[in-house]
């Protein structure tokens, strides 16, 4: 099959590589299966990525980022990010065989990272993207099965600080924090952090 123009030769590629990964573990797929499945030649192939991580990072950013299109410019963030997790559960196979897959959960906090600073405007803390992945890699591994509202819980009480306070407000808390005595810690359980580490 011949495409006519770029946009159609890399939409054959990302239609490919989403339904390869329906099929199959992301460490399993190769360039060479996408290539075939596309109909394109491999020139083709590295003219829009260097490999399939790339497509990969790409493909699912993009994905999750049509939650922000979906939500409508007056969504809140709460309503965003349960579009994007309603995303995750209605390709529920897709990110399975994503996130349950070792190669493809370590690139997950890359495709967080990217999605995120194209919707915000900024990259997150790597520590807040790498836990985050986890939720959602456990998320994954028990199939889905948690509540949107308490995956999303999770995703909320590990936001760090400097993103929901103001500079002053945190000037202060962090001034708090620190006059703190070493018998004002009680060991204190923290209800959203995930077990399975």
């Amino acid at each position: 099959m011949r495409y006519g123009t770029s946009s159609n030769i890399e939409e054959a590629i990302q239609e490919a590589f989403s339904s390869l990964m329906e099929q199959q573990p992301y460490s399993a797929i190769r360039v060479t299966q996408i290539i075939r499945a596309a109909h394109i030649s491999h020139q083709s192939f590295y003219r829009f990525y260097q490999n399939k991580a790339e497509l990969a990072v790409n493909f699912f950013s993009d994905q999750l980022l049509s939650a922000v299109v979906i939500s409508g410019k007056q969504a809140t963030f709460r309503e965003i990010m349960m579009n994007i997790l309603q995303i995750i559960r209605n390709n529920s196979a897709v990110y399975a065989h994503l996130l349950c897959d070792k190669e493809g959960s370590l690139i997950f906090p890359e495709i967080l990272t990217q999605m995120s600073s194209e919707w915000t405007g900024f990259f997150p803390a790597w520590a807040t993207t790498v836990i985050n992945s986890q939720f959602l890699i456990d998320w994954a591994n028990d199939g889905f099965q948690e509540s949107l509202e308490q995956t999303y819980a999770k995703f909320v009480y590990n936001l760090p600080a400097y993103e929901l306070l103001s500079e002053t407000e945190l000037k202060e808390r962090i001034r708090q924090y620190e006059s703190r005595r070493s018998t004002d810690f009680l060991p204190k359980r923290h209800k959203f952090v995930s077990k399975k580490r």
